[in-house]
């Protein structure tokens, strides 16, 4: 349906921005120097007349070629001369050669850059303007800092006075890959993701940035990195605060050791062996990138289920020495705009066809077969397996349905009904639930933590007989970035969502608190966990949010030895803790 005309708006405006750089004249050209070098960008023209200046393909780091494959990120070489930096350098490689969002991409192992979008003007404030650093999504296996290009984000955020660094990190098999232990460890796009900090930390003052203010945001694998990066002992020194957008280390998806078992895979197939771990790496090093992809072909670039990102982080003893929770409690305490959307998992489950990153979508001609006996078997095999639970797994599946088929049923129950609680199944176990939980550990660790729901969509950008309706993930795009994942017809009342969700975005980066004129938005406190704001035009606050989601699965994982929101038995915890 919609995934016949993905991503033809944002191919529209990626030929726009070319058309932009093509006539960035010798006039336009300006040159800032870096502890690196010298960097020549370009000015371009906002809609409200400002201007902004453009650096674009900034080396953060040594290409990761060669013996630097699968190694952690390192500092790159100064250059002579000034450096041009007028075009997007190549795209990170995916874990498919189409690579997941558009065919307009080039795609590179060397692709450790960053860009900057600066106001021209110089800043009033002595210390510099406040940085907004963009961390982009796809599973951690697809996207690019050029998907989301430069023309709406310079439009929604230069003008408030904030500059802008879209940033690059390793994907798929490149940047995720562990055989878990100190040999190939894994999160190794969380490394390189660090080293951009570090490099914004160290130049952004060249650019009229201030160091001490790096606010780091992210939708969906980009929200579960910033959300990593605040607790990383490594990297949580560089941040100021988070934007973590329907994206959770507590998720599945996001983190889990299973990422060990696909390395296994994928080294066999690549006839690398999977028991020595310095030998699978030496070999996988020497593959190309083709076989690579030719072997990510061959064992599937993802799965169905709760679980279906294959190439995901861990809890690896380095780049995170303890657990998630343990970090919660020991890390500095920086504010944190945590979110989702009203129904995350319906781009998958019924939008988007392509099975590059999960496997969970419902065709629409196979729409009206989708009934309570589909539920249950969904719910049978990939939510309460009896490999999973054993002689108790019944027991469990009888109670997600109960939760998810039978709550609420309407009287003339039909497919959409089992089509929308198989989506919010979805929803709630890989985005809702896991983003709940790094809200009340943060609150309960004295975070600064600013909740929200967004559930602002178009209803004329949906059929009148579709299923599911509202704020979709990834939805923020839009707003934000002008990017869309179908056909977007944009009204008034977009243009005033927009507004409200950029100007609280850039109150947050400013303030630590994301309160604007119309919307005066509390944070947490133990008297209000479960208080939000709800985003929409005439947004307000509410609370509790979803108070019976949260206590069902908190149940769930209490009284059984799995807990299906993380992906992992109830006693790993316990022996991760020890084994760290």
């Amino acid at each position: 349906m919609y995934s016949t005309k993905f991503g033809l708006l944002r191919q529209l405006l990626f030929v726009y921005q070319i058309f932009l750089l093509a006539y960035a004249n010798d006039e336009n050209d300006l040159i800032v120097e870096t502890k690196l070098g010298k960097l020549k960008g370009f000015i371009i023209e906002l809609e409200n007349s400002e201007k902004a200046d453009i650096f674009l393909n900034i080396p953060f780091a040594k290409p990761p070629v060669g013996e630097l494959r699968f190694e952690k990120p390192q500092p790159p070489e100064p250059w002579s001369g000034i450096r041009e930096s007028t075009n997007f350098g190549p795209s990170c490689m995916p874990h498919v050669r189409r690579g997941g969002f558009g065919t307009l991409e080039d795609y590179s192992e060397d692709c450790l850059t960053l860009n900057v979008f600066r106001p021209h003007k110089k800043s009033d404030q002595e210390e510099g303007y406040p940085v907004l650093v963009w961390v982009h999504g796809g599973g951690f296996v697809v996207g690019s800092a050029s998907h989301t290009g430069f023309v709406n984000v310079t439009n929604n955020f230069i003008p408030q006075d904030i500059i802008v660094v879209s940033i690059q990190y390793r994907l798929g098999p490149f940047g995720w890959l562990s055989t878990g232990d100190s040999v190939f460890p894994g999160n190794i796009g969380f490394w390189d993701q660090t080293a951009a900090l570090k490099f914004i930390h160290e130049n952004i003052a060249y650019f009229g940035g201030n160091p001490n203010k790096l606010t780091v945001w992210g939708v969906s694998a980009g929200g579960v990195s910033v959300s990593a990066l605040t607790l990383s002992p490594h990297s949580r020194d560089y941040v100021s605060g988070s934007v973590e957008m329907s994206g959770s280390t507590f998720a599945a998806w996001a983190s889990n050791d299973v990422v060990i078992d696909v390395t296994k895979e994928l080294a066999k197939a690549l006839n690398c062996g999977n028991e020595d771990s310095k030998k699978v790496k030496d070999c996988l090093k020497s593959k190309t990138v083709d076989e690579i992809l030719e072997a990510v072909k061959e064992t599937g670039p993802s799965r169905k289920g709760i679980n279906f990102s294959k190439y995901e982080p861990r809890v690896d003893g380095d780049f995170f020495p303890e657990d998630y929770l343990e970090l919660i409690k020991n890390a500095p305490k920086k504010p944190a705009m945590i979110g989702f959307t009203e129904v995350e998992s319906a781009i998958f489950t019924l939008i988007m066809g392509d099975q590059t990153i999960t496997s969970v979508y419902i065709p629409f001609e196979k729409y009206q077969e989708f009934g309570e006996d589909s539920l249950k078997q969904f719910i049978k095999e990939y939510v309460a397996s009896e490999a999973i639970f054993g002689e108790k797994a019944q027991e469990v599946q009888d109670k997600v349905f109960e939760f998810y088929g039978v709550r609420n049923q309407p009287k003339n129950v039909d497919y959409k009904f089992y089509l929308d609680r198989y989506t919010q199944i979805l929803s709630d176990t890989q985005f809702i639930i896991p983003g709940l939980l790094t809200a009340q550990e943060k609150l309960k660790n004295g975070w600064p933590v600013y909740l929200y729901q967004n559930e602002h969509y178009n209803k004329k950008n949906f059929p009148d007989d579709f299923p599911v309706k509202g704020a979709l993930h990834g939805s923020e795009y839009t707003y934000l970035h002008g990017t869309t994942f179908g056909p977007m017809e944009f009204d008034e009342d977009d243009r005033k969502f927009q507004k409200l969700l950029t100007e609280s975005v850039a109150n947050f980066v400013k303030t630590g608190n994301p309160s604007i004129k119309q919307l005066d938005w509390p944070k947490l406190n133990k008297n209000h966990p479960l208080r939000y704001a709800s985003l929409k035009v005439d947004a307000t606050i509410h609370e509790p949010l979803l108070k019976d989601r949260v206590d069902f699965w908190d149940g769930l994982t209490k009284n059984y030895s799995y807990n299906i929101i993380r992906g992992l038995f109830t006693n790993e915890l316990k022996k991760e803790k020890e084994e760290l």
